[in-house]
């Protein structure tokens, strides 16, 4: 009776029983491999699409705003009843001169005797049939530079460097949307920030010039308008372009930069695109154009122009338009840029093809195929009309 409650041995595995386990096994282990393989690929994609997105909404929105407010004065009808004072030696107010602080060096025009900071308008002069010569004055609320036109942005505006060949370039000049100070009937000074450019107006006309080394202090009265009540806005002029690297030379990141002018504190570098702006120093700090990065993987950028012909005959929209037409007829602009990812991904491949303004169809060929990429666009509308 006792053997009949013995337990049995173990007998073990089968060979079949033994290969089916590893097969389940190995069935589990790859299942789980290919999840997480699968679960990191898409992350990795998420990352970098989000990222570029990113870039790209950020970019839109600073570009939109700047050529909206493009022109924008402070109310004053047209930038031809600005004038700009370089040569204030008013010890009170800029005791170190907007010309001897902004040199001809490092300024942003073509040659070093180009003031082109308060270039507020533009001269062209034309001749008819009839051999009669008429000098026509504009506003430069924008000037703009087609990526078909050859030779490098530079022949335009010295300050840009490392420029990526087949983009466009937009340059905008307004003050600032926000009031920076006024001064009522009856105020004797006003506190402005150190050495800054300033556009002082009442609404009818203004003068652009550089605030002295104090604060608070009292503009001369030799300056239109020449008494309270008056406002003070900051000047804003801005150069778009896409660089050819982000951070250093040579990284093969495509980058949105703009050219911005610091007011003091700036310090030459080896080139046009590594100058820097510090903090305020003495009264002869100087002033200079900087390079400030907004945007990484932007490959290109091109605006096509909503203009107005001149004897109110219709619209018509341009990538190519005079100087004379962007300044005084532009009423629309749409923008597009053309995003790819900050890094690349060897496990994609990209067949698209990309058209944007006028540039050519882009593809994209051996290792940039691998670098994900969208085409972003809007239209905006400039709002500030030169007067006629």
């Amino acid at each position: 009776m006792s053997r009949r409650f013995l337990p049995r041995r173990q007998a073990g595995l089968t060979l079949v029983e033994l290969m089916i386990s590893l097969t389940l096994g190995l069935i589990l282990v790859v299942g789980i491999g290919s999840l997480f393989v699968y679960t990191n690929r898409s992350n990795r994609q998420n990352e970098l699409i989000s990222g570029m997105q990113d870039q790209a909404r950020f970019a839109l929105a600073t570009l939109s705003r700047d050529i909206t407010m493009a022109g924008y004065w402070g109310g004053i009808a047209s930038a031809a009843t600005i004038t700009p004072n370089t040569n204030d030696t008013d010890a009170t107010n800029d005791s170190s001169t907007a010309s001897a602080a902004l040199t001809g060096a490092n300024d942003c025009g073509a040659d070093a005797t180009t003031r082109w900071a308060f270039e507020l308008t533009r001269k062209l002069v034309t001749t008819d049939a009839a051999g009669i010569s008429q000098t026509l004055l504009w506003p430069s609320r924008v000037e703009f530079r087609n990526q078909s036109v050859s030779g490098a942005p530079s022949a335009l505006w010295k300050c840009i460097g490392n420029y990526k060949t087949g983009t466009d370039v937009v340059a905008l000049r307004r003050v600032a949307g926000q009031l920076t100070g006024s001064m009522a009937s009856g105020d004797t000074q006003v506190k402005l920030r150190a050495y800054n450019y300033y556009l002082q107006t009442n609404g009818v006309v203004g003068t652009l010039m550089r605030w002295g080394s104090a604060d608070t202090a009292a503009p001369i009265g030799t300056e239109a308008p020449l008494s309270a009540p008056m406002s003070f806005y900051r000047y804003v002029p801005r150069i778009y372009y896409v660089r050819n690297y982000s951070r250093t030379s040579g990284d093969g990141i495509p980058t949105l930069c703009r050219k911005e002018l610091c007011s003091s504190g700036y310090a030459a570098g080896a080139d046009s695109e590594s100058g820097s702006c510090g903090a305020a120093g003495s009264t002869a700090s100087a002033s200079g154009f900087y390079a400030e990065c907004l945007a990484e993987g932007v490959e290109d950028l091109q605006i096509v122009w909503g203009i107005a012909n001149a004897d109110g005959s219709g619209f018509r929209y341009t990538s190519t338009p005079s100087a004379q037409e962007v300044a005084t007829n532009a009423q629309t602009a749409q923008i597009f840029l053309r995003m790819r990812s900050v890094r690349s991904d060897a496990a994609y491949t990209d067949t698209k093809t990309y058209t944007a303004g006028d540039a050519a169809a882009y593809t994209a060929s051996g290792n940039d195929t691998h670098y994900y990429r969208r085409l972003y666009s809007t239209t905006v509308y400039l709002r500030n009309q030169p007067a006629r």
